[in-house]
């Protein structure tokens, strides 16, 4: 169940009322949905980026053909009509692929990411809030820090709409024609948008700790200063390693 837009309202302006009315607890089958539907945005998101990646390269790449044998089974069984081991030595050794195409299906190998993610991220959110309220004196419920970790993905929705705006910005007029300099065509055209990207950052961020301290506060039976405290370290250092 997605919450309602009066919820959501009071959720950004007041979170420690928002879980005085709704136990943490209590809240944890919508923060469970709201884990599962960023689990599907981010994985429509990564088909999204490949196929404007794609879109943006017009480039070939020589690559070795998979329907050809190694060469060295094809030096000792080319030759003799009656090895199975010889069918395709007959092939070129290389073919050109679209490279575009290339990165399309790179991106559906990544798919897994986007499933998996952040249902692990969930799980280490859950462990790091029980074990903040813990440090901070507190009592916390494994129900209660597993809502509020899934309640942590609600703000990702912002950092991941900016990304995929922001890039869809910088490939709208960009054609990238060779493979070996992509990464620096790419990294100079989203040096534009880094202050964006940013910002959306420290709002999610910022977010993000509005929500934990308040909530771990109520479940935890702490200070909202302890909370903020116990949940502030933690989103700083992975704030600090994403950045990286």
């Amino acid at each position: 169940m997605v919450p309602s837009v009066r919820p959501l309202r009071q959720l950004v302006v007041s979170p420690t009322r928002f879980f005085e009315e709704r136990p943490p607890a209590e809240t944890l089958p919508i923060a469970a949905g709201i884990v599962i539907v960023f689990a599907v945005a981010l994985t429509g998101g990564i088909l999204l980026v490949g196929s404007m990646l794609a879109g943006s390269v017009d480039a070939t790449v020589t690559m070795d053909n998979p329907e050809r044998p190694p060469d060295f089974v094809c030096e000792q069984h080319a030759d003799d009509p009656d090895s199975a081991f010889g069918d395709g030595c007959d092939e070129p050794k290389t073919i050109e692929r679209d490279a575009g195409e290339l990165i399309r299906e790179a991106a559906n190998d990544s798919l897994w990411i986007g499933l998996v993610g952040p249902f692990v991220l969930w799980i280490l959110g859950t462990v790091t809030l029980f074990a903040g309220g813990r440090l901070a004196a507190g009592d916390p419920s494994v129900a209660g820090t597993a809502a509020l970790a899934g309640w942590a993905a609600l703000p990702e929705f912002v950092r991941l709409a900016a990304g995929f705006i922001g890039l869809w910005y910088v490939l709208d007029d960009l054609t990238i024609t060779t493979l070996d300099g992509a990464p620096a065509v790419l990294e100079a055209a989203m040096a534009s948008i880094e202050p964006v990207l940013l910002i959306a950052s420290i709002v999610t961020l910022v977010w993000q700790w509005s929500i934990l301290s308040a909530g771990l506060s109520e479940d935890a039976g702490i200070s909202r200063g302890a909370a903020a405290v116990a949940v502030g370290v933690p989103l700083v250092i992975f704030f600090v390693f994403g950045a990286l």
